[in-house]
């Protein structure tokens, strides 16, 4: 069952093309922009500003001041997407695990089955942080509780992805795939300065997994076909 879900080039390419169709989706739901800039940071995205939260100043940047005409609009908004999140997790945590069996079964290593479970790791990691932040967007009275408990898990999903990229692009060595591997490296290196000051360099740091995320799926589709010419 396992392997013939997320055991195959094609199952990865499905599993990364619903990853990309669910990911646009957000555009539906989210705010497009911060209330107002935080000062001294340059994030300009209100979903990962929410997620890199610490106080409440920087929940009124993402969701406005009390009396702010937009600012119920901006937490509905966020509320609704964040419930729609949680398919997002299932799809992008599968899309890494079925990558690392892939790769598996086209290296004959079994043992990158293991890499793939960081995939699931962060998307479980994902749900514990998004039922916090569906509590702050119920409660926005008293978020200090959540917001002391946020960057755990925040950083235990970003970590985790990071960590996949970089496990990625050693399989992409081993298949030697060279030029996809030196782009799927770097969030390995980039998310501990992304965790070390978020909202100077986490959203560029969180930016290089998605680049890696397109790289992996056009390396999965190519895989894919020439598996079908091969057949």
């Amino acid at each position: 069952m396992l392997r013939a879900g997320w055991g195959s080039w094609r199952a990865c390419l499905l599993w990364g093309i619903a990853t990309a169709i669910v990911s646009q989706s957000f555009a539906f739901f989210m705010p497009a922009e911060l209330a107002h800039p935080i000062p001294g940071a340059s994030i300009t995205n209100p979903v990962l500003a929410f997620e890199f939260a610490r106080t409440p100043a920087h929940l009124d940047a993402v969701f406005g001041l009390p009396g702010d005409p937009l600012r119920a609009g901006r937490i509905a908004g966020m509320f609704q997407g964040n419930v729609f999140d949680y398919l997002f997790m299932v799809v992008y945590g599968s899309f890494v695990l079925a990558f690392f069996g892939a790769s598996a079964k086209a290296t004959g290593d079994p043992r990158w089955w293991w890499a793939g479970w960081l995939g699931p790791l962060a998307a479980v990691s994902d749900a514990i942080e998004n039922a916090l932040l569906l509590s702050i967007n119920a409660d926005m009275a008293s978020p200090e509780p959540e917001l002391a408990a946020l960057p755990y898990f925040v950083w235990i999903k970003f970590i985790a992805l990071a960590i996949a990229c970089g496990f990625a692009a050693w399989a992409m060595v081993r298949q030697r795939a060279w030029l996809p591997a030196i782009l799927v490296f770097p969030p390995a290196v980039a998310i501990w300065v992304g965790a070390a000051a978020p909202y100077r360099y986490g959203e560029a740091a969180i930016f290089t997994i998605f680049i890696a995320w397109v790289v992996m799926l056009a390396f999965a589709a190519w895989q894919a076909w020439r598996e079908r010419r091969l057949a």
